[in-house]
């Protein structure tokens, strides 16, 4: 007997198709994979697909005979629950493309995962990660969405590990850095902690090479590199508040992420004040606010979670 896929199972199954044989497998897969969690982000027209099912499940429902009813109702919550998820990735397999996750870190949160590699990500609260299920080919691509990640990178020889942000990549071979990519901040800091990372923009084809105790940060103006202390660039895995001259603006960017607050500016020219201080993430909210307004000779009210300097 052939061995169809899932998804063509379940076609033949609505349309009433299926041998008794292929019914217990569908079933059976269904069993196995509806309390799977699993999720999807490549570019698949859900959309397009859940319409297709819902109109053949209704019109199987309308032509099954009651005795035979709760069989295709469990059957159609279960695609209903999975639709977004496995169904999604056997049809991507169908056709050949890789399939992608997207894991975000909430505000307040920190989150640590592992890749299909070996490498591990750290993203800092409010930060998301977009990468493929299992790595294939000749590299190993992920892309940081938006906020703060750490990167500690499993060796692959002739397999270079790429990170992408909105304009600017980082290649690596096997390293560990730090890479901040908050929209907001319009800015893209690279922060090496060992080894050592070839980063350019997006549009260029020049590489510069950054190691440890360095940092490339993209601009407006473009690349520059500096000397930095990779420990206090890095002191958010350690429960570290740590802001080395940050214009309020992007210290209120941190907050909101860590605090779950949102802060705004009474004055355009206080988001430009510069602000250093190192803080634990354990450290009450009113007490840094204190400390910021205090600094720079501020106020600062509250209400509810929104907070005006």
């Amino acid at each position: 007997m052939k061995d169809e896929t899932p998804g063509r199972l379940l076609d033949r199954y609505l349309k009433g198709e299926c041998t008794p044989e292929e019914q217990k497998r569908l079933e059976q897969w269904l069993d196995e994979r509806s309390a799977a969690d699993t999720h999807d982000t490549t570019s698949f027209n859900r959309n397009e697909v859940q319409q297709r099912l819902k109109a053949k499940i209704d019109r199987q429902l309308a032509a099954r005979p009651l005795v035979y009813m709760s069989r295709v109702i469990r059957i159609a919550a279960a695609v209903i629950v999975i639709l977004l998820g496995t169904f999604l990735i056997f049809k991507n397999t169908e056709t050949g493309n890789a399939t992608y996750a997207t894991t975000r870190a909430g505000r307040g949160q920190r989150l640590r995962l592992t890749l299909s590699d070996g490498s591990v990500v750290t993203l800092n609260a409010g930060s998301s990660l977009r990468y493929p299920r299992v790595f294939k080919g000749n590299s190993r691509h992920v892309t940081l969405l938006e906020g703060e990640a750490f990167f500690e990178i499993q060796p692959r020889e002739r397999c270079p590990f790429i990170v992408g942000t909105a304009n600017i990549q980082t290649t690596v071979l096997g390293t560990a850095f730090n890479v901040q990519a908050y929209a907001a901040a319009k800015e893209v800091k690279i922060t090496v902690v060992s080894g050592k990372v070839a980063v350019k923009e997006s549009h260029r084809s020049e590489a510069m090479v950054v190691l440890p105790d360095e940092q490339a940060a993209l601009s407006p103006a473009g690349i520059q590199k500096k000397q930095v202390s990779a420990t206090d660039n890095t002191g958010w895995l350690q429960g570290k508040l740590q802001f080395r001259n940050e214009s309020l603006e992007k210290v209120a960017l941190i907050l909101e992420n860590n605090y779950d607050v949102t802060i705004t500016f009474s004055k355009e020219a206080t988001r430009h004040i510069r602000f250093t201080a190192t803080f634990s993430t354990n450290d009450p909210l009113d007490k840094i606010l204190f400390a910021i307004t205090k600094a720079n000779k501020l106020s600062y009210s509250m209400k509810d979670k929104i907070i005006s300097l």
